[in-house]
Order: structure tokens, then sequence, then C-alpha cells
């Protein structure tokens, strides 16, 4: 299975919805679009959505990881949503989870 990527807007919000599975020969399309999520003008927040993703390996975790770290340096806020099976295991067990649902500006990680 290939993956998708597609980025919504609403205000200031910007949605990366991401879709099937996500390894180092799909993450460079994904790391794009998260890319110009991050610098869109007038957008201070990025919801990365992993509701749809099968499959998630280390590659797509240090994307992920440096989203985060590109909000964290523009003062956009960052939360990665939706993750279930055993892409959220995958996130939990090599302990990002907490650091990809929360909110450093506010301390406090928002339910999944």
């Amino acid at each position: 299975m290939r993956m998708s990527v597609s980025n919504q807007r609403s205000g200031s919000l910007m949605t990366v919805a991401v879709s099937g599975e996500v390894d180092l020969s799909t993450g460079a399309d994904l790391e794009n679009a998260i890319t110009g999520a991050v610098h869109a003008e007038g957008v201070t927040e990025v919801l990365i959505d992993l509701s749809a993703v099968d499959f998630l390996d280390s590659s797509g975790i240090a994307l992920l990881l440096r989203g985060r770290r590109a909000a964290d340096a523009r003062g956009v806020a960052y939360r990665v949503v939706d993750a279930h099976g055993i892409t959220r295991q995958v996130l939990e067990i090599t302990g990002v989870w907490a650091h990809l649902v929360g909110d450093p500006g506010h301390n406090q990680p928002t339910t999944p």
C-alpha cells in the first residue's frame, strides 16, 4: 500500500491528513507536507492526523519529530492525533507519543 497526504486549512489551523504506510520510501512526501504546513503564512497550529495510517517505521517517527522541532522553532503548536493500532503502539513503545501529542507551550497532553 502506498501513502497519500493532504493539507486542509481552516483559519490558522492546518491539518495534515495521512493514509497508508509511512516508511523510508514514502516519507519525503509527508515531510514536505509537514514542512509546508509549519511554514505556511498565518498558521499557528498544525495537526498531523494519523487515523488512516496502517504502518509507521523509524524513518516516519524521525520525520514526525523533525516536524515537531520545526514547529517549536517557529512557535507553531504541533500535535499528532488519532494514531491507532500498530502505529500508536510504535509511537508509545519508542517513547515519543507523549512528546508528539502535547503542546509544550501549554504543558498539557491532549487526549488522543
